[in-house]
């Protein structure tokens, strides 16, 4: 039946007689919507973008619907049978509109997402996310989604001078910490001078919309993972912590350079294997993620959308990924050429200033520790 392809509906956008097309516009480029919807005596009428070439800002979708010679869309029932849905796509070669109960429109099926779901084409059961300023990446190796490069770039250069600050933060609270606690053995100073200035980085993680944005990106990452279909009302239903988070792998980490030090090293490790996620996602829950509101969560529905678009685009069409492209959907390379540019660009800085007798070589061996 037709309710069994719920995992590809999409999501169904309206507009009014009454909107603008200058609004319309900015839906499209806000949402990455491919159609909205308007209800007319006929039924359903899909807008594209290619419909509003032509038109003024301020015109109304009721002038377009006047001038533009719109069909309805076809539609089902949940309660159809699949081939009904493919007769309509082969015949009238458009999106189908699926009715709920009560005749209530409930999601827009497309032909080659059907096909592939069909067909058995693997959905994404993996895919991972990165929370930038500039908005969210998703991405599998086979695809990828939100962000541009250049964005990943500037978020490396910006995670750079972020652990630039945490080194130099760190260094002053290991000066305070060993003037005023004399008796504290180097190790405990070392571990409070990292411990504190990431506490306070992660707070102010917490207080600013980047928590947000994590947590929209974790919510609509599980969407995706489930199968399910990516709307405000299937995503919010999802939980903001997520068991692959790289808040789990810090937490990890510190677990170890903690316990380690003070305790037996297996015995470390093994309570460290067993506590790791569990600490780690009441962090995510209570620090490093946030209850996102529509802002983000459209941020985060766009992001996921243009991964699904590009991740089927590659499997319907039986795209052959190498491995090099692999890696560089991932976006590490360009989040680390990022990282590394920055620092690049200050210790030759540091360099310049120095030989021009500017920069006292102290502060120069304090810089170039990060190359």
């Amino acid at each position: 039946m037709i309710s069994d392809l719920r995992p590809v509906y999409k999501k169904i956008n309206f507009v009014s007689h009454f909107d603008t097309i200058g609004r319309l516009i900015l839906f499209f480029r806000t949402h990455g919507c491919e159609i909205f919807l308007t209800h007319t005596d006929d039924g359903y009428c899909a807008i594209s973008k290619d419909d509003v070439i032509g038109f003024g800002w301020n015109d109304l979708v009721s002038d377009l619907l006047m001038n533009k010679n719109l069909s309805p869309l076809m539609f089902v029932f949940e309660n159809d049978s699949v081939d009904k849905f493919l007769q309509l796509s082969l015949i009238y070669k458009k999106p189908v509109i699926v009715l709920g109960p009560g005749n209530i429109p409930v999601g827009i099926l497309y032909y080659p997402d059907v096909i592939a779901f069909l067909n058995g084409y693997p959905m994404p059961t993996r895919v991972s996310g990165v929370s930038t300023p500039f908005g969210i990446f998703f991405t599998n190796s086979l695809a990828r989604g939100g962000v541009n490069d250049i964005k990943l770039f500037l978020t490396g250069g910006l995670f750079s001078l972020f652990a630039i600050i945490l080194f130099i933060t760190g260094s002053f609270f290991y000066e305070i910490l060993k003037y005023n606690f004399v008796d504290f053995d180097p190790y405990t100073l070392s571990l409070f001078s990292i411990i504190l200035p990431l506490v306070i980085f992660l707070f102010l993680i917490k207080f600013s919309k980047l928590s947000k944005l994590h947590g929209a990106e974790h919510k609509v990452a599980h969407a995706i993972e489930s199968g399910d279909i990516l709307s405000k009302n299937s995503v919010n239903s999802y939980s903001r912590v997520h068991k692959r988070c790289g808040t789990n792998l810090l937490i990890l980490l510190f677990l170890l350079q903690i316990m380690v030090i003070y305790i037996n090293p297996i015995l470390a490790c093994v309570i460290a294997l067993f506590t790791w996620r569990a600490l780690g996602n009441k962090i995510q829950f209570y620090i490093t993620t946030s209850e996102p509101g529509e802002k983000e969560i459209n941020n985060a529905l766009f992001a996921g959308r243009d991964f699904m678009k590009n991740y089927f685009n590659t499997i319907i069409n039986n795209v052959k990924i190498s491995s090099f492209r692999k890696v560089y959907n991932l976006g590490i390379f360009q989040i680390l050429s990022g990282y590394f540019f920055v620092i690049f660009v200050i210790n030759f800085l540091a360099w310049s200033l120095l030989w021009l007798g500017i920069l006292p070589k102290d502060y120069y061996q304090l810089l170039r520790l990060f190359l």
